[in-house]
């Protein structure tokens, strides 16, 4: 590969080939289609569609498949899975601690817009950790233009700086690891697609070294090679992230890749229903061809008088009862989708029956998912800092932390079992100050601190001072006034 470039920047050949520029990873051509389809799964709507994840039946033409199409909705639970893990794994601030880059002048700009698309930091984790969830991993590259700088004064008055580029697996061309004899993998080579303008695709080829950059244009599918830059950091500037990995480094497992699945079988049940429904309420009319009929309320039907009798036109109309095992079937696959996402007691619209082990397990399984991504985000987020803190020429030394609980109670459930206990009349009043305590916890969001009820005390026994004190001066100071008059 690196023969076949220079060989062309040596000989000045602009004409490229579009299999050389698009030549990809074994990986990628293996998981694209269903990186694709995960994607099509979280976007739903008209990606949904254009996807066309719906089976044909035997014999049905392309324009009656279309219109089965077009009548489908998608009950998209890959979107909303997606978007309560996200809001449980950023609900509290990742606490951010940025060490001697905190006096950087164009650190605040970053922050407030971190793609240079208007995108603030935050924000912009928050679609990494989306769709890191969704394909399984991510790729976020940092850059910084090149211009004729030459000092930190220059680049302030210019506006250069780091900014941040968000590329999904499917647009991820290439990639490869090498492991350094003290057992650390370094990416050595990363080959992305830039998003196409104006019937232009950009791909962009980094080595440590150099960065080399080709075109291809829409109309004649023709590959030229554009131009090279150096690469200032002398590495590639780029970081994985994952949701969970896997045994092929640059590829992660999808949170929701099985609940995809599940929500395609869904899909197909929902086209099911539609289906007998329209074929209990419009039944088909059985005739020969010499029978004239007319569609439509008040219709007539005209049979030739010699017909045979056992020709007689008569309706064809289905039994509309396998409509409720299509809905339970249905009901079946919603709760297998709470089920793998550990989100049956959150999901559900209405109340189900579950014990508090039960509920109890199922809010363990959630936190250690959510545990995980948030290492991972963390592990993610400290190697951007570091590539952004070479590129201002300073080294990081800052600490990044996300949560790693996310508790989820029932509190209106915790809190009637507490006060049933409380109720039971239990003698013992250590276990009655231990329930007080929990109830506490459970309303207040935190820890009890016992400290406060060493100050009531103290409030207590001061208070009980003062008032016989205050008794006794009472009449001091009446006889006082007696005295004076």
């Amino acid at each position: 590969m690196a023969i076949i470039r220079d060989r062309i920047i040596k000989g000045n050949n602009e004409n490229l080939s579009v299999d050389y520029i698009l030549s990809s990873h074994p990986a990628f051509k293996r998981y694209l289609n269903r990186w694709v389809f995960l994607n099509d799964s979280y976007v739903g709507g008209y990606e949904y569609f254009l996807g066309k994840y719906l089976e044909p039946y035997n014999y049905e033409s392309r324009a009656d498949y279309e219109k089965r199409l077009r009548q489908i909705g998608l009950d998209n639970h890959v979107k909303s899975v997606v978007s309560i893990y996200n809001s449980f794994l950023l609900r509290k601030e990742v606490k951010r601690e940025f060490g001697s880059i905190a006096t950087d002048p164009q650190l605040p700009y970053f922050l407030e817009d971190t793609d240079l698309d208007g995108r603030n930091f935050t924000a912009f984790m928050r679609d990494v950790s989306a769709h890191a969830m969704v394909y399984g991993n991510v790729w976020v590259i940092v850059d910084k233009p090149t211009t004729e700088a030459y000092t930190r004064a220059d680049e302030l008055n210019q506006g250069i700086r780091p900014y941040l580029s968000l590329f999904t697996p499917e647009n991820v061309l290439d990639w490869k690891y090498e492991r350094h004899p003290n057992g650390h993998y370094q990416l050595t080579y990363l080959k992305v697609k830039e998003e196409v303008v104006d019937r232009t695709q950009y791909v962009r080829e980094y080595t440590p070294t150099e960065i080399h950059v080709y075109k291809i244009t829409g109309d004649d599918r023709k590959g030229k090679y554009e131009y090279t830059i150096q690469n200032q950091l002398g590495q590639i500037p780029a970081v994985c992230v994952y949701n969970q990995r896997s045994n092929i480094r640059g590829i992660g497992v999808s949170a929701v890749a099985d609940i995809a699945d599940v929500q395609k079988e869904i899909f197909e049940f929902s086209s099911e229903i539609e289906q007998i429904i329209r074929l209990t309420n419009h039944p088909s009319l059985v005739k020969t061809a010499d029978v004239e009929a007319a569609a439509g309320a008040g219709a007539i039907i005209q049979m030739p008088q010699n017909m045979d009798p056992n020709l007689k036109p008569y309706l064809l109309q289905p039994n509309g009862s396998s409509i409720e095992s299509v809905l339970n079937a249905i009901q079946k696959k919603v709760d297998s989708i709470d089920r793998m996402a550990s989100l049956g007691g959150i999901r559900s619209i209405e109340s189900r029956r579950m014990s508090g082990i039960g509920l109890q397990t199922e809010f363990q399984l959630l936190n250690a998912k959510l545990s995980d991504l948030a290492m991972n985000l963390e592990f993610a987020e400290e190697q951007i800092w570091r590539l952004w803190s070479r590129y201002q020429g300073q080294v990081w030394d800052g600490m990044i932390e996300y949560s790693r609980t996310f508790s989820v109670q029932d509190k209106a459930n915790d809190i009637a079992m507490l006060k049933m206990a409380k109720d039971s009349n239990i003698e013992n009043p250590s276990i009655k100050a231990e329930i007080d305590k929990m109830i506490y916890e459970i309303i207040k969001g935190e820890p009890y601190d016992e400290s406060l009820e060493i100050e009531e005390e103290e409030e207590e026994s001061v208070t009980a001072i003062a008032e016989p004190a205050a008794i006794i001066a009472a009449p001091v100071a009446e006889a006082d006034d007696d005295a004076q008059e």
